[in-house]
């Protein structure tokens, strides 16, 4: 058993490591010519003479970026631009999100937990639902209020720190909760206190991945990601194997929180972003300029404020777009197994066929993340949010008619998870496009609720619809989702264009 102090032994090298070496590149670096023309800086929902939404998307792609502190700044010269650095830094990042992702463990090891933690008051009720399900829908409230107060300690400390602090959090939770041994204290470390924990690190590695890769936002965000969605996956594993060995619910969760102290911890010191790099300044309808009093060529669209985002049309438009988009892979996600063992005689009502399926699932969402936030970096988010919703919309269509298959519906599962995985990375690009990065933690933090939100309305559709639609029923209310989602998205066209 790794003890604590051997995770603050793994800890202080971590830290040693990444700042000994240095992050700063000694080679002085000459910016070229500036634009001789440039006006005063422009909010992109303030102003009506702003550039398109299109123009600064095109000009956006030609700059750096940074969201950090003063802190990380004073740290990393403007010099500081090696790929390999921005590398390691996204690789801090996927780390975190490997251990904050480890949230959605929940649902497997409910089953190993003992009976005093399914109900609140302690009793055993066979054939009931447990309240313990609950855990992790609080847990997603608790993420969403974790979001804006990472996006306001980013700004104070920088993301190494936040990250560090949310990682902390979300240990210290889970260590806690190992200890009770009724529900409701249970679910304030488990879910409240590691919810928190895992907002405020959710959004920071991948605004300082955007630092050092400006134009690869996308793919930035899809390999962060591609942590979270893969530490189920990985957590579940060891859960299992840990419980099945004898051992006890409390050692096991323990122990667990161990291992994500030395996974997060280490890849929380990772993370560094580049200096702030100034915004873009509008010149005229059609093109932006580096602010005149920058020594470097590259600039940022820019930046709306956060009460400017969140009241503006688009921002609604864009949170609705959420909601449809996550709806139908959450409901996936959750009912894939109920619905493959629906009927005995079918060629897929098998456990652990389902359960392959599933941790398949769940691989190719998360590399859904990276495939999808690489295209969007490439053609766009209106073509690249556009055929995810038409694949999923068909997938929705076709899962009914695939149980004669297991190969089929497996396809068909981890096709849908992985259009769904890639909506989440594209999602947030699409964020910092449209209202700029300076807020962006604020402003996702709000946006992030349609996730949350899609979880709850996919379970009550289920439980609402199933006894008067029918398999067929709902999987046809998800695709209609799909195609309303692609009317909004040609609102958002007009909108932002």
């Amino acid at each position: 058993m790794l003890r604590p102090s051997s995770l603050t032994l793994v800890v202080f090298l971590a830290f040693t490591a990444t700042t000994s070496h240095g992050f700063t590149s000694p080679t002085p670096h000459n910016p070229p010519p500036r634009p001789s023309a440039v006006m005063k800086h422009s909010s992109p929902l303030l102003t009506g003479s702003r550039p398109t939404l299109r123009s600064l998307n095109r000009e956006s792609h030609k700059h750096a970026l940074q969201m950090s502190s003063t802190s990380d700044a004073a740290q990393t010269s403007p010099s500081s631009s090696s790929p390999a650095r921005g590398a390691v830094c996204v690789l801090g990042g996927c780390l975190a999100h490997l251990i904050l992702g480890t949230m959605y463990c929940w649902g497997n090891f409910l089953s190993y937990a003992p009976s005093s933690l399914l109900f609140f008051d302690g009793l055993v009720r066979p054939g009931i639902t447990p309240d313990a399900i609950q855990v992790l829908p609080v847990a997603l409230i608790a993420l969403n209020l974790g979001m804006p107060i990472g996006a306001k300690v980013n700004k104070k400390v920088g993301p190494r720190f936040t990250t560090l602090i949310g990682c902390i959090l979300m240990v210290l939770g889970t260590y806690l909760a190992s200890f009770q041994t009724r529900l409701l204290p249970f679910m304030m470390f488990y879910s409240v206190l590691s919810g928190l924990g895992v907002g405020m690190g959710y959004s920071t590695p991948m605004i300082a991945g955007w630092s050092w890769f400006p134009e690869r936002k996308g793919l930035i965000n899809g390999l962060t990601l591609f942590g979270f969605g893969f530490g189920a996956f990985i957590f579940n594993k060891v859960g299992t194997g840990l419980a099945q060995g004898g051992m006890a619910w409390g050692p096991m969760i323990r122990k667990i929180s161990y291992m994500y102290a030395a996974v997060s911890f280490f890849g929380s010191l990772l993370i560094k972003a580049r200096p702030p790099v100034e915004e873009c300044e509008v010149i005229d309808d059609l093109a932006v300029a580096a602010p005149a009093d920058d020594d470097s060529e590259f600039c940022e669209v820019p930046s709306a404020t956060f009460k400017q985002a969140i009241t503006s049309k688009r921002f609604a438009i864009l949170w609705m777009i959420g909601l449809m988009a996550f709806t139908p892979g959450l409901t996936i996600l959750g009912i894939y197994k109920r619905f493959g063992m629906a009927n005995p005689a079918a060629a897929i009502a098998n456990d652990g066929l389902l359960s392959t399926i599933g941790g398949l699932g769940a691989i190719t969402s998360g590399l859904g993340r990276i495939f999808w936030g690489d295209i969007v970096d490439r053609v766009g988010f209106q073509k690249g949010y556009n055929a995810q919703t038409i694949l999923q919309l068909v997938f929705m269509f076709c899962l009914p008619f695939t149980t004669f298959s297991p190969a089929l519906f497996g396809t068909a599962i981890c096709a849908a998870l992985s259009c769904y995985g890639g909506s989440i990375a594209m999602y947030v690009t699409c964020s910092a496009q449209t209202f700029g990065v300076k807020n962006a933690g604020e402003i996702y933090s709000v946006l992030f609720s349609a996730l949350a939100l899609a979880s709850v309305v996919g379970a009550k559709l289920v439980i609402g619809l199933l006894a008067k639609v029918g398999w067929g029923g709902i999987f046809g209310v998800l695709g209609g989702m799909c195609a309303f989602n692609v009317f909004l998205l040609s609102l958002f066209k007009k909108e932002t264009s």
